[in-house]
C-alpha cells in the first residue's frame, strides 16, 4: 500500500471507456472494479472526489453519486466526512463475492447484457405493483425462494432460485403481461443454460452470500411496504450485476 493512501490516486486507468459506452453509474462501477483488479487502485486509497470524477468521466455528479451510493451499499468504499472516499480495506477481496457471468452473443436469443438492460427500465418501478397487491402468501412463497438461493448445491440450481425469487415478485404484481414477460426472460437463459461453463460446479460461498444479502434486502423492503426503497435496492442490485458482465473486458 502507498504510504500515503489518504492522497488521491490518478487512476489513469479509469478514464479510458468504450467510444460507444454511455456514462451511467453502472459504467463507474465497472471501471473502478477494472482498477481494483489491475492493481492501480488499492484498499485505503482515496477516490477523486465527485466533481473531479464527473469531469473525467464527462459526466454528471449525480451519476457518479449513484455510483459511489452502489459501492457503499456493497461494502466496497468507506467515506468520511470532510476527508473523502476510501476504498475499504477489503476492497481486493470484492471479485471473491462476484457472480460475474461472461457476456456472449446468441443467434436465437437475447444476450444476457440486453435482458439486463431492459429489466432496468421496467422491474425495480414494477416493485409498487408488489407493495400493493402482494399477499402474505406471496411473501412466504418469497421467504422459501430466498432459501432455495442459501442452500443451492450447484450453479445451476443457484440460477434457477434466484430466477425462482424474481418469479415469484412478478407473480405478486398480478399483472399477466409482466408475468408473461418474465417467463419469456427465463426461457431465453434457460436456452442458454445461464450462460453457464461448469454448471454442475458448487457456488462458492461469498458469492451465494452476497446475493443471498442483496436480494433479502429488497424483500424486507417489499414486506415494509417501503416502495421507495425496494426500487432503489433492485435498481442498485440489476446495476452491479449490469457492471460485472465487463468487467473482465
Amino acid at each position: 500500500m502507498d504510504q500515503n493512501p489518504s492522497k488521491a490516486v490518478p487512476l489513469d486507468p479509469m478514464t479510458t471507456l468504450k467510444d460507444n459506452q454511455r456514462v451511467t453509474p453502472s459504467a463507474i462501477y465497472r471501471a473502478i472494479l477494472q482498477a481494483i483488479r489491475d492493481g492501480s487502485l488499492r484498499p485505503g486509497h482515496r477516490l477523486p472526489n465527485e466533481r473531479e470524477l464527473a469531469s473525467r468521466y464527462g459526466t454528471t455528479r449525480a451519476t457518479v453519486r449513484s455510483a459511489l451510493s452502489m459501492m457503499d451499499g456493497q461494502g466496497l468504499v468507506r467515506r468520511r466526512v470532510g476527508s473523502g472516499t476510501y476504498l475499504a480495506d477489503d476492497a481486493d477481496q470484492i471479485f471473491a463475492k462476484l457472480d460475474i457471468t461472461p457476456i456472449k452473443s446468441h443467434d436465437d436469443v437475447p444476450s444476457f447484457l440486453e435482458i439486463l438492460e431492459g429489466r432496468l427500465l421496467f422491474e425495480p418501478a414494477m416493485l409498487s405493483l408488489v407493495v400493493s397487491r402482494a399477499t402474505p402468501e406471496d411473501y412466504e412463497a418469497m421467504a422459501d425462494a430466498l432459501a432455495r438461493v442459501l442452500a443451492a448445491p450447484t450453479w445451476l440450481d443457484f440460477k434457477e432460485a434466484i430466477y425462482g425469487l424474481h418469479g415469484r415478485m412478478f407473480a405478486a404484481t398480478r399483472n399477466r403481461f409482466l408475468i408473461q414477460v418474465f417467463e419469456s426472460i427465463v426461457a431465453d437463459r434457460r436456452a442458454v443454460r445461464f450462460d453457464g461453463l461448469d454448471t454442475a460446479n458448487p457456488v462458492p460461498e461469498p458469492v451465494r452470500r452476497q446475493a443471498y444479502n442483496d436480494l433479502q434486502a429488497i424483500v424486507k423492503a417489499l414486506a415494509s411496504r417501503d416502495e421507495r426503497q425496494a426500487d432503489k435496492l433492485m435498481r442498485d442490485h440489476l446495476l452491479r450485476t449490469l457492471a460485472t458482465v465487463n468487467v473482465y473486458q
